[in-house]
């Protein structure tokens, strides 16, 4: 359990409490961990009709969810409010943490775990479209099975689609956002260029539910200037938001 301040002796309330709610739905943990990946990994390519979870993934996802929110309830009892977290806490060790991680091949993880970091400077600092950034973007996120290069010929994904244009189509990126996040508020900007997403029941502290690409929610700046086009704003917001899958 990843709960900043909580004591000895909370986390092994929050503990106890996950253990009940397990037992209680006849599912293990590593089953309910291995739902959830199923899960986020449905989310992370944008939820295709042809790679929904599994009834029993959305079974066991649905107890880790439901164990997860116990833990944190029997952990901060008593605690105020505000500091109650409201991202999930609970973590299976020595358990790859997201799907995307779990397929990925194991000497591709490492690359696209470095490439990550790299992407979002890049779309930071970029000034206009660039399809190696397109390319890096669909190979980080597990949608090609090995970095695409200029100088090769496009792969396709696995539903035989070209890479998305990432940094230049913003229908395109932002049906795919749409689609992926159907309850979220997706806020764009071309004067100058930025983008927002957000959960609109998500709290002020709930940086999770919450990205933004170059003016922040408090008003502070990731980047001395903003993206150089409104494709490339929400799709740097998107991918902030990924940032939980490559810690």
């Amino acid at each position: 359990m990843n709960i900043g301040n909580a004591t000895p002796q909370e986390l092994a309330r929050g503990v106890a409490a996950a253990e009940a709610v397990f037992a209680r739905s006849g599912i293990t943990a590593l089953q309910g961990a291995e739902g959830l990946f199923a899960l986020e990994g449905w989310d992370i390519k944008g939820f295709p009709d042809d790679d929904k979870p599994t009834e029993d993934e959305n079974r066991a996802a649905a107890a880790w969810m439901e164990a997860d929110k116990a833990a944190a309830a029997a952990c901060c009892a008593g605690w105020p409010e505000a500091k109650v977290p409201r991202h999930q806490i609970m973590e299976l060790i020595n358990v790859a943490r997201t799907k995307l991680q779990a397929e990925a091949i194991p000497d591709t993880w490492p690359q696209r775990r470095q490439l990550y970091p790299d992407v979002v400077r890049r779309l930071e600092i970029t000034t206009g479209p660039d399809r190696q950034i397109d390319f890096d973007i669909a190979f980080v996120l597990g949608w090609v099975p090995e970095r695409p290069t200029l100088d090769r010929v496009e792969p396709l994904s696995e539903d035989g689609d070209r890479i998305p244009f990432f940094t230049s189509d913003l229908a395109q990126v932002e049906e795919m956002a749409r689609k992926a996040l159907k309850d979220w508020t997706i806020e764009i900007d071309r004067n100058p260029c930025d983008a927002r997403v957000f959960d609109p029941a998500a709290g002020d502290d709930d940086d999770a539910l919450r990205m933004a690409a170059w003016r922040d929610f408090d008003g502070s700046l990731h980047m001395e200037k903003p993206p150089a086009n409104p494709a490339i704003a929400l799709t740097l917001a998107m991918m902030r938001g990924q940032s939980m899958h490559f810690e």
